[in-house]
């Protein structure tokens, strides 16, 4: 849904007051505070680094091959994409035409044509705007180069145990002030969308903050101390009194109504001329590792049995197939919606019925798509790495 939105900026929408005004509504903070979702991601990607390597080293008493470990997760997330970016980068100009249609050329062809192989090193953080060829996939390029270090952090959990928590957290703590000290420095602006008349700041907040793999990694590093965490107590049970559950339940939900709702007061400009800078850097900062504490907690909860009902409908057997596509949702998604902005053959006249029903057309459309795509791509390549990688010898 959000991605729908921020796709209107390539688009001709002709009644833009109309577009502005959803914007400024505080039902809006849904959408676009949506963006933490991401660190959700790199939150559950530390847990489960950090939960199979740890077995792993117990299995082998301390010893794994590290450039197998690198291997794997290289072969696992490159097939599907390499090929998703080869047909942006040829055949897409092919398979429509438009009056916009130039953007497709432009922002897929030949900038992919140019950049794939930063991609594919997952180096395009670095060497390029992160919104270049499939811009989405600055969040692959922070996740691999995650990956890579996470044995500096993992393996000392497993060696030493608390000096190997105390390692995490002293790094933790050092990224956290970090951000701190940039949002001060360089005073970034909020989200909510910014208003109108904010103080943009003094430097490129997408390279700097954003798209930084050291400003995304706490989450990441949250996840692992879960995943060690869930690794130490593994089936043991754990007696939490319920007024302690509850209490962490209401944290919990607490923490994330703040974060995605927590700007609405900000909201309208002539209400709050100017956000103080104890606001604007500790929810900037911040909010981001707050979000991944309240489903850190989510996690412990449903695997331990304090869910409930929350731990019913996330268990929900629906969301199994449906999970197995969306890896390829992620990386189709945005370019689709692109080619369908450049595909209208009239400016678009928005309404907030309208473009939700754009937005349930392009969801089932996606996953159409990308059952195909992992149908004849990614399952095949999935089931190759299992009979290269397998011990087996069968």
């Amino acid at each position: 849904m959000g991605h729908t939105y921020y796709a209107l900026s390539f688009a001709r929408v002709t009644n833009l007051p109309a577009l502005a005004k959803d914007l400024f509504k505080w039902e809006f903070e849904t959408i676009s505070n949506g963006e933490v979702s991401v660190d959700s991601f790199f939150l559950v990607s530390g847990l489960l680094v950090a939960y199979y390597l740890l077995r792993q080293l117990d299995r082998s008493r301390g010893r794994f091959n590290i450039i197998l470990f690198y291997v794997h997760r290289y072969f696992r997330l490159t097939p599907v994409y390499a090929i998703i970016l080869a047909f942006l980068a040829t055949l897409v100009v092919y398979v429509g035409s438009g009056p916009d249609w130039q953007n497709v050329r432009y922002t897929m062809v030949d900038v992919c044509r140019n950049e794939w192989w930063r991609n594919l090193l997952y180096i395009n953080i670095y060497l390029t705007s992160p919104i270049g060829c499939m811009g989405e996939t600055w969040y692959l390029a922070n996740d691999i180069q995650m990956y890579i270090i996470s044995p500096l952090f993992i393996y000392p959990l497993w060696r030493w145990n608390q000096r190997g928590v105390i390692w995490v957290l002293f790094c933790l703590s050092i990224l956290l002030s970090t951000s701190v000290v940039l949002w001060t420095i360089y005073d970034f602006p909020l989200g909510m969308p910014t208003r109108p008349h904010d103080y943009p700041g003094d430097a490129d907040y997408t390279h700097i903050f954003y798209v930084s793999p050291a400003m995304r990694a706490p989450p990441y590093l949250l996840g692992i101390l879960l995943g060690y965490l869930l690794y130490k107590i593994q089936d043991r049970p754990v007696n939490i009194p319920k007024p302690l559950v509850a209490f962490l339940w209401a944290a919990s939900a607490a923490v994330a109504l703040a974060v995605v709702y927590g700007l609405v007061p900000y909201i309208k400009e002539k209400n709050v001329q100017e956000i103080d800078d104890l606001t604007r850097v500790a929810y900037g900062s911040l909010n981001r590792f707050a979000w991944a504490l309240s489903i850190a907690w989510v996690i412990f909860a449903c695997i331990k049995g304090y869910g409930g009902f929350v731990n019913e409908l996330l268990s929900w057997s629906a969301f199994g197939p449906l999970a197995r596509m969306t890896y390829c949702v992620y990386l189709i998604h945005l370019n689709f919606i692109k080619i369908y902005f450049a595909y209208m053959r009239k400016p678009i006249f928005y309404t907030t019925f309208g473009h939700i029903q754009l937005y349930f057309g392009v969801l089932l459309t996606v996953f159409l798509l990308s059952f195909l795509l992992s149908l004849t791509i990614e399952a095949p390549f999935l089931n190759l790495e299992k009979l290269i990688f397998s011990k087996k010898k069968n």
